[in-house]
């Protein structure tokens, strides 16, 4: 089961045995508001209180059981996300910087007076306008003038291909060992 059904799917059986442990509840105050009210009966009625008492008890138990394992499912579900955030920025500050080193090395190009693309004399201008003028005046006094390539041709445009974090640790395994999802309040409740 992946980590986003499963946190529905937990969750909605926490609200299932948390609902029925409230009814419980309420009808145990009832049989024991009877008791005082009806001193003939009252054993009846605080034999269905202590019954009913157990029942609330196994309930608040189990629903506690799927909250506490919900609450696993999003600590795991968190993890997953931060690291593929993570993950994520860590690319981007490598693209960035494989971009920066490319926009300095133009810069040097310039600087010793080689003729460089235009695109690139532009992505450096973008980048630092000081540092492409200043590049500009050190190249005129350079004696040589070689024509080099783009730096930037071998790429391709690339879109942007990161993936929603929390989309992405939805959609992986949740962990095994969890309570039954098959279990039924009738299955809890002591009668």
């Amino acid at each position: 089961m992946k980590i986003g059904e499963a946190r529905s799917a937990y969750y909605a059986q926490y609200q299932k045995f948390s609902r029925a442990a409230s009814d419980v509840a309420k009808r145990k105050e009832e049989a024991e508001k009877n008791a005082r009210l009806h001193p003939l009966q009252a054993k009846e009625f605080e034999e269905e209180a202590a019954t009913l008492e157990l029942s609330y008890d196994a309930l608040n138990s189990k629903a506690e059981e799927y909250l506490n394992y919900q609450s696993e499912i999003i600590e795991m579900e968190v993890a997953i996300a931060n690291m593929e955030t993570a993950k994520q920025q860590g690319e981007a500050m490598e693209a960035s910087a494989a971009e920066e080193l490319k926009i300095m090395e133009t810069a040097r190009r310039i600087m010793k007076g080689d003729i460089v693309p235009p695109q690139d004399e532009e992505k450096l201008m973008k980048f630092n306008f000081k540092l492409y003028m200043a590049a500009k005046n050190m190249g005129m006094l350079a004696k040589e003038h070689e024509e080099d390539e783009s730096l930037w041709e071998d790429e391709e445009e690339v879109g942007d291909e990161n993936v929603d974090p929390m989309e992405y640790a939805d959609s992986q395994e949740a962990p095994e060992g969890g309570p039954s999802l098959d279990l039924e309040v009738s299955d809890v409740v002591s009668e």
